[in-house]
């Protein structure tokens, strides 16, 4: 779908997933709820919602009353408080904040609670309050200084505002007084407007770095022009700047004028940045970052110069990602002897990770060293993941799954030890989904590690598998498959998979990795349900497949996401030719993008090709897919097919 994979256990999604718990006031869904399956205290419940939204005082408390012992009857007090807190008495809130301590919903109105404070200008309050609040926010940070200064103008405020006005790009409303206080003491100076424009050029923010060059004098706003018209056209960093510019500026500009030049001219860079580095006063530790940047963005294009360009860094100035772009480099090009000779000077602790230890037993089988090669395959074949399939194949072994008993309680047990469950059996009722995950957060913040398991098998059990995958993270229960890898929405799963031809388990390998199970989710990127699919894609493949409008639109919807998803993989398989490695990355990666990493003169090895896939998360996200179809065909079969049956050369056509 031409975005980065979501896995649940992706940045990508953990911080859409932090941004949904962020929200002021929730999003609840009462369209998907049949009431009529509901008990009667959650119809109570949901009507009581309804009337505070409505503000509708007698009902309110009626309500109250019928649910006093109910077990989200601590919500009616925070809803109402959160939709009405401009007429909500202080002391109210405070009471609320004070008596839920083990909830997660005090940290919700406390936040709102404080940005009411500070727009309102009730400094007492707002200082009593936020310190320890541990709420990021510029905003809040603003409205905190402005208390202070209010309360006692002490001179620390000044340097606190200072930082604050040179760190954030953007001014929140709640700034603004603080850049008018900097300027009424005078204390805005001219290295603090470069340095907020040297931010701001490093970020891409060229309208800020505009609008910050107004504090500049003429002659020094002259230069920060150059600056931007470097920035348009990086070709102008090959000639002489003009006179006048400050040599700390010039120096900034030519640091960033080459990193751009370099984008489409990777050479020219680095004899240009050998010539002139002197002049401009790098020192050599700002000539290695250069060339290292240069050097990575070279081999993200398998340029043939990447490797020497590479090679050339400073070994104190190498890093991780740095070693491990010139081990890729070596396994693109079949380079083993230089394989050997980097792998020996890594890290123990890298040099023990399967991938590598993979690639060293491919490296010692291609230097006619068989034996060792042998025994580093054995010692991976146990294992159950990408490389120890891979491993298996060669030694012609069977796979090891490794399963383990997954360990459960009574429903009733693990409720009377985590009362806590009792609100998340609620929420799940009501389909309230973003106070279920708030509820779910913070009960594993208090779980004994021992209970882990068990509530993952609850979670599971309650059909909120993609939950239950986390929970049992938590405490890196790997071997539990049957929480790990559940086969949910098996109808539409298997009727999918036929109509498309297409192996079921290699549905549920993508659906696994996408989404983990969850159907209601979205990444930053606009993808939905739970394959992920893009709006356009959808669109495209519903109409490819003559589905009405209001199904392809519906991608939230368990069955039409997964007749979508399954028919996109479809036709990625045909337009591969069969290649299942090739559509795996076209779904994730995008198949123009596919088309650019597929070698045109040559064939390559179909673990060099995986192995060597320019974006890490597509890398990631092919290997990761492979894993989880094999698993689930054992689940599904009780039997598997082998990695090596679908890892033809690639490339050549």
């Amino acid at each position: 779908m031409q975005h980065p994979a979501q896995s649940l256990f992706g940045t990508q999604l953990q911080s859409l997933i932090l941004t949904l718990l962020l929200l002021s006031i929730p999003l609840y869904s009462l369209a998907a709820v049949d009431r009529s399956q509901l008990t009667a205290k959650q119809q109570t419940f949901l009507k009581a919602y309804e009337a505070i939204k409505a503000n509708d005082r007698p009902l309110i408390a009626k309500y109250k009353q019928q649910l006093v012992n109910y077990s989200l009857y601590h919500y009616l007090p925070y809803l109402d408080y959160m939709y009405h807190l401009e007429e909500t008495p202080a002391p109210l809130i405070e009471t609320y904040l004070a008596n839920t301590q083990q909830s997660p919903l005090p940290f919700f109105l406390k936040r709102k609670w404080l940005y009411h404070l500070g727009k309102t200008q009730q400094w007492s309050l707002f200082l009593k309050h936020y310190p320890g609040s541990q709420i990021n926010s510029t905003s809040l940070s603003c409205y905190a200084l402005r208390a202070t200064i209010a309360q006692q103008s002490p001179d620390s405020v000044l340097t606190q505002a200072k930082q604050l006005w040179v760190e954030s790009l953007v001014i929140p409303s709640a700034c603004k007084p603080l850049d008018r206080y900097l300027r009424q003491k005078k204390a805005l100076t001219g290295s603090m407007v470069w340095q907020k424009i040297q931010l701001s050029m490093q970020k891409g923010k060229i309208h800020i770095a505009k609008k910050v060059g107004r504090d500049l004098s003429k002659i020094e706003q002259k230069a920060l022009a150059y600056w931007l018209k470097v920035y348009r056209t990086p070709e102008l960093v090959t000639r002489a700047m003009p006179a006048g510019i400050s040599p700390v500026i010039r120096q900034q500009i030519f640091k960033q004028g080459i990193l751009r030049y370099a984008y489409s001219k990777p050479h020219k860079a680095l004899s240009l940045l050998e010539k002139r580095a002197t002049q401009y006063g790098l020192n050599i530790e700002e000539v290695s970052a250069i060339t290292k940047t240069i050097g990575l963005r070279m081999a993200y294009r398998y340029d043939p110069s990447a490797s020497e360009t590479l090679a050339q860094i400073d070994q104190a100035s190498k890093d991780n990602k740095t070693l491990e772009w010139e081990l890729q480099l070596t396994i693109r090009n079949s380079d083993w002897l230089r394989y050997m000779d980097l792998y020996d000077r890594m890290p123990s602790d890298y040099q023990n990770k399967n991938r590598w230890q993979y690639w060293l037993a491919r490296s010692l089988s291609k230097l006619n060293r068989a034996n060792e090669a042998k025994s580093i395959y054995q010692r991976l074949a146990q294992q159950r993941n990408f490389y120890g399939f891979l491993a298996a194949d060669w030694l012609n072994q069977p796979y090891r799954f490794n399963p383990a008993t997954s360990q459960s309680q009574s429903k009733a047990s693990l409720q009377k030890k985590y009362p806590q469950l009792r609100i998340i059996e609620e929420l799940i009722a009501i389909d309230w989904k973003i106070s279920l995950k708030r509820e779910w957060y913070h009960l594993l913040e208090h779980t004994d590690a021992n209970d882990f398991e068990a509530i993952a098998n609850l979670m599971s059990d309650w059909n909120q598998h993609h939950l239950a995958i986390q929970t049992i993270s938590k405490v890196k229960k790997w071997d539990d498959l049957s929480l790990r890898f559940p086969t949910p929405y098996k109808e539409p799963v298997m009727q999918a998979a036929n109509k498309n031809t297409i192996d079921p388990a290699w549905v549920y390998g993508v659906m696994r990795r996408e989404s983990a199970f969850a159907n209601n989710i979205s990444s930053s990127a606009g993808a939905i349900g739970l394959m992920q699919l893009m709006p356009n894609t959808a669109r495209y493949i519903g109409k490819k497949i003559g589905l009405p409008k209001w199904r392809y639109n519906r991608l939230t919807h368990a069955q039409d996401n997964i007749q979508l998803g399954s028919a996109y993989l479809s036709y990625l398989h045909q337009k591969y030719n069969g290649s299942r490695i090739l559509a795996t990355a076209a779904y994730n990666a995008g198949p123009k993008r596919v088309d650019q990493w597929i070698p045109k003169h040559q064939t390559m090895a179909a673990d060099q090709w995986i192995d060597t896939i320019p974006f890490s998360e597509t890398r990631g996200y092919v290997k990761a897919v492979l894993e989880y179809t094999t698993i689930f065909k054992s689940i599904l079969n009780k039997k598997y097919d082998r990695l090596e049956n679908f890892m033809h050369p690639i490339g050549g056509q």
